[in-house]
């Protein structure tokens, strides 16, 4: 599916019926390893309409040579979410770089939200610099990847244990996307990163059901900067995963991954069916 946001013809996918979540991307990647990710949790749960779009410059969504700037970015996830959900309120779910821009979302759509979920989110400074963990694997077995492409070969060095199982799921899930995102577009908009207005500041405390998952061992944006964000989401739970880096999710760690994401759906489920309920 497809719907033109000022000009871009962005491409969607949905799945499901019920409460709209958006679900959005990291960076040099597109929404099939956010299916992978999620859907096994979805599967499981009923009255969600999941609406996993990719972002311009990745997957089939085209980044025109205007586009350069994050505030930019925001405006075509805020336009999208406008046109695709016109009414009525949702959920947004946003891994690594879409993390970042589910936080702008946040910020300026708060009265749209339900409930938000960062996983392994970017949160840099205002300077862009990010505190991030030394590269470690705890875990080595150099044996499991000796048919690796050229460039297959930072993978090794971003787990933090070592699986062949891990490098399959990153291959299926994360490599078709990763070759053909718009580098170009990318080296514009890393010059341009950071938040700007209303979207790079902390807004009022946001009370709705949120959850923030982080690798420990996470070289690529760290923890401890999403952890700043407790005070502005006073209703999240905060996990800090060891054994896991910036491969969160079905590749490292998928047991704890999904097992936090269904019980922040609980929390989303109460809310949702506590807005129904007259007060006393």
């Amino acid at each position: 599916m497809q719907v033109t946001v000022r000009g871009i013809p962005v491409d969607y996918e949905v799945r499901g019926e019920g409460t709209p979540v958006v679900l959005i991307h990291g960076w040099s990647c597109d929404r099939r390893y956010m299916l992978d990710d999620l859907e096994p949790v979805f599967d499981q749960r009923p009255g969600w309409q999941r609406i996993y779009l990719d972002l311009p410059g990745h997957g089939k969504t085209p980044a025109p040579d205007w586009l350069s700037t994050q505030a930019q970015m925001l405006q075509i996830v805020q336009g999208f979410i406008s046109d695709v959900v016109p009414d009525g309120r949702l959920a947004v779910v946003g891994s690594s770089y879409g993390g970042y821009l589910a936080l702008g979302v946040l910020r300026t759509m708060r009265e749209r939200l339900l409930g938000v979920a960062l996983l392994i989110p970017d949160v840099p400074a205002t300077d862009g610099s990010r505190d991030t963990e030394q590269n470690v694997t705890f875990f080595e077995d150099p044996s499991l990847f000796t048919d690796l492409a050229p460039d297959e070969e930072w993978i090794p060095r971003a787990l933090v244990r070592h699986e062949r199982r891990m490098l399959e799921a990153i291959r299926s899930g994360d490599m078709p996307a990763h070759r053909i995102a718009d580098y170009g577009f990318l080296e514009r908009l890393e010059r341009n990163y950071v938040h700007t207005g209303a979207a790079a500041e902390p807004g009022p405390p946001f009370h709705g059901p949120s959850l923030i998952l982080t690798g420990r061992q996470d070289s690529t944006v760290g923890f401890r900067s999403a952890g700043r964000l407790l005070d502005e989401l006073p209703r999240a739970t905060y996990a800090v995963i060891d054994l896991a880096g910036h491969q969160l999710g079905r590749v490292e760690r998928p047991v704890v991954f999904r097992t936090l994401v269904d019980d922040w759906l609980d929390r989303l489920e109460l809310e949702r069916e506590g807005e129904h309920q007259p007060v006393p």
